[in-house]
This record gives structure tokens, sequence and C-alpha cells, in this order.
């Protein structure tokens, strides 16, 4: 696949590929549409794909019911035909299989429905309504731009030949677009290179790294749950080494000592592994609830066959890891010495406490590592909370609008609807500004568009700079709480009448104009550079792609002047930004009842969603980490607890002969914080080298941060004080005379 999560290619450089690709079984393109459905019902905005007619082929997806695409419906001027999905079939229609070959009418042109998609479809079929062909004739671009320009709007996915390999594919497509992009110097795409991609690499995307992130999480914390209960384990050797003794005596073999307690911990972990694999539905649940609107796919999540296979094996992984150890110190007993009434040999004497302490010290060093990198996410998702985003999102939501072509044929029409319908929406007392939108910041939806500067040589349109299209009213300013640093914005004496007048943000002036002023300047536009704007305007920048990403260089130009078919509509309100969609939908259907709205959305949800990866990677990797540190003391609490109750004897020995209760406080603390400090400062060490493994996902914070290394260090010398002073404060405790009488 090409590049499926945003248009890659033209018209004419897909073709290049489909007649000379060898291989590839079949190429396809496709690009987004969006369509009103008005004769069945109420009037219904859906979005759809427009596909080649082998697009379904090549995704190896059938239609059941009626036929899929031919050739003939990919000519232009062709048939209007469409392919339903089946929600949309049950949904709106029923579920009549009188459906095929109906005529229904969608943007107002009478248009044939000629299939029926397969029921519950995977991402990204769940999410559209709708197929239809030609996305060369109905890709809202002109004809001449699409064909001879070289627009760049589709997105392209191949299936490939058996026994061919992506790298030879991958330089197939590199020597064909090299050859295309040669030969075509003047259009548009002749800059453009494409890469080979799997699917699912470019469903997941960006999103990789903090998979593998939390994968490394999920096994920090498993590897210090394996610490901790084969530390208890191996603990539990004190009180059965006669046992073992006399099995041995008896005639058990090594192997029969070694398959005891390794069953032991199979049968521990098993259950234990039960148990979480429950937990673990509950948990997946939640998160893909979460998760629905950041992650591919994310309704699919479940616990599946594939899961408890692992979940399985995860468990007899855990048996072996927490059970090896004690088996082998169990196999190693000293039949003399543990028949011995007297003996105290625990938990494999000298190796075994050696073992324990290891434990120990990498139980800290990994939970430090967690805490580390859980300080430093957090830190960093406060930070993109709080950065300076160039708008203000309280009140405000936004819909999307398609008018249909043929009665929206001109720039007056398009731009009397906008006018209309947020003249309606601000008539409401509780709307306050009101505006039509292309680009409306974080939304996912940034068009680029090349531009010249007046003045200047007007090179071939490839190589143009580029910059984002924006396309806004004139109270578009105020509805974001936009800062205009220079000159004005737009007025409602800017219309299609007047000259053509644009607005620039404060990163493209610095880079077009350095020091000087920008207004009164001149950019062009259009395949000839022949469409002049005047700048009146630079404002403040916005970050439009993202609260982690630079704010992009953008061109705002006045929708009286360059309205389009399909633009968002945005309001701002005093009370509740939800019952806007209700007043949108109102104002809309005020104006012309065969337009619909879809896509709705506040500007607080666009916000959260735009975070929502680092919102799900911050809170499970801040719950991995909490765990691994509640281990941790947990294991250090046990370990010296068992120690004191090894060391009862040497303990009252020690008293008996004038030490103070202090002095062994001291003597046991000093035990417990050394293995902690040695672990802390491995941890810190790791921390150091993992930190800048995911210095990519930080935002406004070093990877080595002094303050947030320092933060758990001490964080963690205090709460291994408190645990170590409970068995240490017992020791001290310890009656001499009772501790002599047992020995």
């Amino acid at each position: 696949t090409g590049n499926f999560s945003a248009p890659a290619s033209s018209w004419p450089k897909y073709e290049h590929y489909r007649d000379n690709a060898k291989s590839f079984s079949g190429i396809s393109a496709s690009t987004f549409h969006n369509a009103t459905l008005t004769n069945v019902g109420e009037a219904q905005q859906l979005n759809g794909l427009c596909v080649t007619s082998n697009f379904l082929g090549v995704h190896g997806v059938s239609v059941p019911r009626g036929r899929d695409f031919s050739a003939a419906d990919d000519l232009i001027g062709g048939p209007y035909t469409i392919i339903l999905s089946h929600e949309l079939w049950e949904d709106r229609f029923g579920g009549r299989a009188s459906i095929l070959n109906e005529v229904i009418q969608l943007n107002g042109v009478a248009t044939t429905v000629i299939g029926v998609l397969p029921p519950r479809l995977p991402f990204p079929y769940n999410q559209i309504q709708y197929l239809v062909p030609r996305p060369d004739e109905q890709a809202g671009i002109p004809l001449p731009q699409v064909q001879a320009g070289g627009a760049i709007y589709l997105q392209l996915t191949a299936r490939l030949k058996d026994g061919v390999s992506m790298t030879s594919a991958d330089a197939e497509i590199h020597t064909l677009s090299t050859g295309y992009n040669a030969q075509f110097p003047e259009r548009m795409d002749a800059n453009s290179d494409h890469l080979l991609r799997t699917y699912v690499d470019e469903l997941v995307g960006n999103t990789k790294p903090t998979f593998y992130l939390l994968i490394a999480a999920c096994g920090f914390v498993l590897i210090i749950a394996c610490a901790n209960i084969a530390a208890l384990f191996l603990g539990r050797l004190s009180s059965r080494q006669k046992e073992i003794a006399v099995r041995l005596s008896l005639g058990a073999t090594r192997r029969d000592i070694v398959r005891q307690f390794l069953t032991e911990s199979l049968l521990f972990s098993l259950i234990a592994g039960g148990l979480g694999v429950l937990f673990s539905m509950w948990a997946i649940s939640a998160v893909a609830t979460v998760a629905a609107n950041q992650l591919p796919r994310a309704e699919e999540i479940a616990f599946g066959g594939s899961a408890l296979l692992f979940s399985l094996l995860a468990a007899l992984v855990t048996a072996i890891l927490v059970g090896i150890v004690p088996a082998w110190q169990a196999s190693r007993t000293e039949l003399t010495d543990a028949l011995k009434d007297t003996a105290r040999t625990g938990g494999g004497g000298n190796a075994g406490r050696r073992f324990r302490s290891g434990l120990i010290v990498a139980e800290v060093a990994l939970s430090v590592t967690l805490l580390v990198g859980a300080g430093l996410l957090m830190t960093s998702f406060w930070k993109l909370l709080h950065t300076e985003t160039g708008f203000d999102p309280t009140g405000v939501a936004a819909a999307f609008v398609n008018l249909p072509a043929n009665r929206y044929d001109t720039q007056e029409k398009r731009a009397g609807f906008y006018a209309a319908v947020t003249a309606e929406l601000t008539r409401q007392p509780a709307i306050t500004h009101a505006s039509a939108i292309i680009g409306l910041p974080l939304s996912g939806f940034t068009p680029i568009s090349p531009y010249t500067v007046g003045g200047t040589a007007v090179v071939p349109l490839p190589q143009r700079p580029l910059a984002g299209l924006r396309l806004a009213g004139t109270d578009y300013k105020s509805l974001l709480g936009l800062t205009l640093k220079a000159g004005r914005w737009f007025v409602e004496t800017d219309t299609v009448d007047t000259p053509r007048v644009a607005v620039i943000n404060e990163s493209l002036s610095r880079k077009l104009f350095s020091d000087e002023s920008a207004i009164g300047k001149t950019l062009l536009t259009g395949l000839n550079a022949d469409v002049v704007h005047e700048i009146v305007g630079v404002i403040a920048d916005v970050k439009t792609n993202g609260l982690n990403q630079p704010p992009p260089d953008e061109i705002y130009y006045h929708v009286n002047q360059r309205a389009n078919n399909g633009m968002g509509i945005a309001a701002r309100t005093s009370g509740d930004p939800i019952a806007l969609q209700s007043a949108l939908r109102s104002a809309v259907a005020s104006v012309d009842r065969t337009v619909a709205l879809s896509f709705f959305q506040t500007m607080e949800q666009i916000t959260n969603n735009s975070l929502g990866i680092q919102r799900i990677a911050v809170g499970l990797i801040g719950c991995f980490s909490g765990i691994a540190f509640l281990l941790a003391i947990v294991g250090l609490y046990s370990v010296l607890a068992y120690n004191v109750t090894q060391r009862t004897n040497e303990i009252g020995i020690r008293m008996a002969l004038g030490a103070l209760p202090h002095q062994v406080i001291r003597m046991i603390l000093s035990q417990g914080l050394r293995l902690v400090m040695v672990g802390v400062l491995v941890g810190l060490l790791a921390s150091a080298f993992a930190s800048k493994l995911i210095a990519s996902q930080l935002f406004g914070v070093e990877p080595i941060n002094g303050l947030i290394y320092t933060f758990v260090t001490l964080s963690f010398a205090l709460v291994a004080t408190l645990a170590c002073l409970l068995p240490a404060n017992r020791a001290a405790k310890v009656n001499p005379l009772t501790a002599l009488r047992s020995e």
C-alpha cells in the first residue's frame, strides 16, 4: 500500500504505475467522497470513498449482493453508480432486497445502487457508508488539474504478485516514478516519489513506538513480579529444609525435588494467570472504549484465542522463572546439616540470601527505570496540555457540509450559502461568532497549496513552495481567538468582485520577508500563477498540525472569494458547545433542506482527540510504573522481614551482649538501604539510556532531566526507608531470653 492515511499520488502517476508496473497483480486508487442522500426521508450526509473499479478486487473484498464496479463505470461521463455498506443498507433502506438497481438521489444526482458490501467489515471500511466510481471525475478538482496538472489527492493500494518481494517492488515503483518525473517536469507531481509500505504498517503509523514502549513496560512489570515471587519461594525453603532432607534420605532424587518445586510454581502461575486473564478481559474492554477514537480498529480489540495462547505461554515461562532457582537450591540440601534440630540454613544458605538480594536490586533498578520514564512522559504530556496553541477552543464546535455541485456551481452561490448559514447562527442569542472554514486546527484535514511571491520569478508548478491552504470567513478570527500581529483581518466588503486578499501567519511572514512588513505584498496562485492576492494581515502562529508539532506555513483566503462545495461550519457559544449540533443543523436546514451535516465535534473534543495516543500511553505507563514500584517495595519488605526471622537468634545474642535497640534498627536499615541504593544507581544509569530511546515521544522535556531523576530517587529512598523500618523495628523488640531459649 502506498500512503493509505493521506493523499500521495496524482491520477496521471497512478495510471503510469498501473500500466507499467510488473510487480503487482493490481493497483487501485481512492479518495475521500462526501455526499448528501436526499430522497429517503430526512437529508443525510454520507461519508464514502471514490474508487477505481478494481479497488475491491485489490483489497480482496467481494460484493455478496449485486455486483462490483466494471470497466464501464470507470469511463469519464459513465453511469452514476453506487455500492452501499451493509450497515447503511440496513439502517436507511430497511435491508430490503429490492434496493438493487434502485435509483437514489446523491448530491442531487440520480445514482443507481448496484451492490451491497459484506457486513462488519474491518477498518477502514467500517468508517465509510458507500463507494462510487471515477475518482478522476468526482474528486472535486477540475479535470484539467487532475489530468494535466498532476493534482495530488489519491491514495494508492496495491497487491503484490506471488513470489515478488517488497524490496524489488519498491525499487520498481521508484524507477517508474523517476522516469515519470523526468518526462513531465512541469506537473505538480513531478517532485513526488512513493515508498511501499505494508497495509498493517500504514494503519498503525506513528503509534508503533508507543506500542513498543507499552510492551517494554509490561515486560518490566512481569520480570519484577517474577523476581518477587521467586524470592518468596526461595524464602519458603527455610521451613522445608528438613522435609526435603527427609525425602532425599528416603530415596527421592534431585530430579524429584526439582520437579516438585517446578510443579508448585507452575500451579501457582497458572492460577495467577487465570485471574490475570479475567482482569485483562475487563481492562482490554476499558482500553478499547477509551481508545475508540485514537487507535485504528480499536473496536476490534478483544481477548481472542491468540491472546489466550500467549497468556498460557507467559504463565509457563513465569513458572520456570519463578521456580527454577528455588528448585535448584532445594536439590542441593546437605542432609547432615538439615536433619540437625539446631540447623539454621534457611533459604538456600548464603547463596540463597545473595540471590534474593540480587533480585531486590534488579526489582528496584527496573522500577526506577519505569518511574523515570513515566515521569518524563507525564511531564511531557502536562506541557502539551499547557502549550500555547494560538487559538481558544472554549465553546467552539464545527461540522462539515457538502454542497451539491449541480446546484452550487458558482462562487457566488457557494459564498451566499455560507453567508446565509452564519448569519442565521449569529442571530441566536447564545452564539457569538460563526464562520465557514477549511483547515480547522487539529482536525486532521490540513490541505496545502503552491504559491509564488509577487515580483519573483515564476518557476514550474512542482518547484513552487507549499503552504497550508486555509479558507475562512470574516468572523473566524474572533471565533477562534486568533491574534492579529499586523494589518487587518477579512471584512465583509472582501467579495468575489473586489481584489483578492490573503492573511498569512508569522512563520511564513518571517520566512518570506524577514524583518520587512508583509502588508501590501502579493502572492500568486493558480496553475499559471496568474491569480493575485494582496497580503492584508499577519496573524500569530497556530499549532494546526498537532500540539507537539511546530506551526506550519499558512495562508488564509476569504471564503467569499474562494468558497468550496465542501467546507466546515464552526460556531462559538457562551453555553454548552454540544448544543451547537442542533443549532448548526437548524441553520443549514433553514437555508437548504437538501444539505446535511456530518463530522460534528466540539473544538475541545478535537483537541483532546489529538492527544489521545499520548493520553493512553501516559495513563498505562503510569499504572505500570506504580505497580512496579509497589512490587519492589513489597519485595524489599518481604526479604528484610524474612531475614529478621532467620536472624532472630543472632539479634538476641547481640542484644544479650549489650547491643541497643537503635543499633539493631540501624543494622537492619543499612542492610535494606544498601540494596535500595545499589538498585537506584543501576536504575538511574539504565534510565539515562532508556530515556534517549523515548526522546522522540517527549515534548519540551530533555531525556536527562535532573529534577525528575532526583524526585524519583528521593521518593524511592523515602518509601524504602519506611518499608525497612517495619522489620527493623520488629528486630529491635526481640527478647534476648526468648531468642536464646529457642536456640
